[in-house]
């Protein structure tokens, strides 16, 4: 039987007609994010197919929270993590199972605790006012690679002590290049090992060996410094298994810093670069913005002004919900499992369609706009489990999820009272789906100091 094709339901499950032998394949190539909508527009569960392999798509609350939460345990990280993002993470958080991640999660938590991540603010706050004072008047800037050069300065002080700024063109550039490498192997009909030297294989290497050189110079430091920074690298090196009294490797430090780098600076500077991307193009919502931030009266935000930033973080949330850093979220069976009356066999592979339920009619109003009144504390009372999934949920939501929103909304607090930005072209950016959704081809804006 192949994959999944037993799944049988308490109603007929919708099938996208695709081509012979290759199914949807040029189509999940091409324009992934129009197939996740064609998909929602289908049904709460549907399928398309991957070459032979159906892949069951999820675009409903209740499954989605039956699939994360309530029976994670019946399933595991799909394949296009477990193999082909295993050359870039290892091992690391977002690729390990079973007891491993288990081990892993708990090892990393005290580093992503609240009172541990309120110590980072400062950090957060200083570095995005900093990049705002460098800006010049009426210049032009790509804003999706200045928030990637931002987030991965503060990345590197908050989490590791490191000033990485100097590298950042080289992490910036070998993470879009091992990301696009990962997606040609996902998508070849013609499955080689990492060893065959094909292009897109060679391209991978090329990436990993270039953040290898980063990531590994920073352990070496740390290791040689001999003393505790209060960061997280420092409390990988220091961690011991409770049980047998192992310590980490310099191999799986590696995995986690590269995971920590990949995940820790990407969702943020886009989530960053949307919704400045946004605020551009509606004035009032930006003025809502900048008058939060004036109201501190010049000084940079700190961690006891988020209270009052409320505006801020619904801009965050909403631009999220329009362009979700996880914007599907891969799973494997395990075992015959049943979801909202549907029943998955051993193998079935699934996706959980965020992009699809984020722009879903049925659950936003208008789901095209962008609206930040959603994200009222009433109005997400209201919502439904499942349907808002930027980090994914269950045991394995973001680990650095309060990290990412404090940081995006302390940093667009200090850009909004240095300058304002604005796009340059009337016409409408697009996302363009790697392991996050990234502006297409950058995001050039104007620069108009304010103060």
């Amino acid at each position: 039987m192949r994959a999944g094709a037993g799944v049988t339901g308490p109603a007929t499950i919708p099938d996208l007609r695709g081509l012979p032998v290759l199914g949807s394949m040029l189509l999940f190539r091409s324009d992934l994010l129009g197939l996740l909508s064609r998909m929602a527009a289908l049904g709460p569960v549907a399928r398309f197919h991957l070459g032979p392999v159906p892949v069951h798509v999820l675009t409903d609350g209740a499954l989605a929270q039956a699939a994360l939460v309530d029976h994670a345990d019946a399933f595991r990280k799909s394949r296009e993590l477990s193999v082909f993002l295993r050359p870039l993470l290892g091992d690391g958080l977002l690729t390990s199972e079973g007891m491993l991640h288990r081990r892993q999660r708990k090892l990393l938590a005290p580093a992503f605790a609240h009172k541990r991540i309120a110590s980072y603010a400062a950090v957060m706050a200083d570095e995005s006012a900093a990049t705002a004072r460098s800006w010049r008047d009426g210049a032009v800037i790509d804003v999706a690679a200045t928030m990637m050069e931002m987030t991965l300065s503060i990345v590197g002080q908050a989490l590791f002590s490191a000033d990485v700024r100097g590298d950042s063109a080289v992490v910036a550039s070998a993470l879009t290049e091992a990301m696009e490498a990962m997606l040609a192997s996902m998508t070849s009909l013609v499955q080689l090992p990492e060893s065959w030297p094909l292009p897109r294989h060679l391209r991978m290497r090329r990436a990993v060996t270039a953040l290898d050189t980063v990531v590994f110079r920073l352990i070496a430091e740390h290791r040689r410094a001999e003393e505790d920074r209060g960061d997280v690298l420092s409390a990988l090196i220091a961690a011991c298994d409770d049980e047998d009294g192992s310590t980490m490797t310099d191999r799986q430090i590696r995995d986690e810093v590269m995971t920590l780098v990949l995940a820790g600076h990407e969702t943020t500077a886009n989530a960053l670069a949307w919704a400045l991307y946004a605020l551009s193009r509606h004035p009032a919502a930006r003025e809502r913005v900048e008058a939060e931030a004036d109201s501190l009266g010049g000084r940079a935000p700190t961690v006891d002004d988020l209270p009052r930033l409320t505006y801020t973080a619904m801009v965050i949330e909403e631009a999220m919900r329009l362009w979700p850093p996880a914007f599907v979220l891969g799973r494997t069976a395990i075992r015959d499992v049943t979801l909202g009356g549907y029943r998955f066999p051993a193998g079935a592979a699934i996706f959980v369609n965020t992009w699809g339920m984020h722009r879903h009619p049925d659950l936003y109003e208008q789901p095209e706009e962008f609206r930040p009144e959603r994200f009222t504390a009433d109005a997400k009372k209201v919502r439904g489990k499942g349907t808002y999934l930027p980090f994914g949920a269950g045991p394995r939501i973001c680990i650095g999820n309060h990290f990412a929103l404090m940081e995006a909304q302390l940093a667009l607090t200090a850009i909004a009272a240095a300058v304002r930005l604005d796009a340059i072209s009337d016409k409408p950016v697009e996302a363009e789906p790697l392991m996050t959704l990234r502006p297409r081809g950058g995001l050039p804006m104007k620069v108009t100091r304010r103060r």
